[in-house]
């Protein structure tokens, strides 16, 4: 009985988790995105990277703290991390997303919000 009954109604099920799938990643007025609450780290900018605030850079683990890259490109070099970023970064895979926040140019310093 079990197996007559699942070979009847199989097609209808797929259907109804198809459209509750769709219905899922469907955005309606009170639908809420999670939003990253990330730590800001300031580091040192290299050589005549140019950066801007809301540019997105990947944030990894090296051997002297962290670096980020834009594309393939080193940029921004972070030397005095906190344990708590790089603790997030490691147990991310080693790798973090990072956005600008801030540019000072004049001190060749960018800060970076990573989450």
């Amino acid at each position: 009985m079990g197996a007559d009954f699942l070979e009847r109604v199989g097609k209808t099920i797929k259907r109804s988790w198809d459209r509750q799938r769709v219905a899922l990643a469907t955005s309606d007025l009170l639908t809420k995105q999670p939003e990253c609450a990330g730590r800001s780290v300031a580091g040192e900018i290299i050589g005549s990277a140019r950066l801007a605030p809301g540019d997105k850079l990947t944030v990894e683990k090296d051997a002297d703290g962290l670096v980020a890259r834009q594309g393939l490109t080193e940029v921004v070099r972070i030397k005095a991390a906190p344990t708590e970023v790089v603790q997030g970064i490691e147990d991310s895979c080693g790798i973090g997303i990072g956005t600008v926040d801030q540019v000072h140019d004049a001190a060749g310093v960018v800060e970076i919000s990573v989450c």
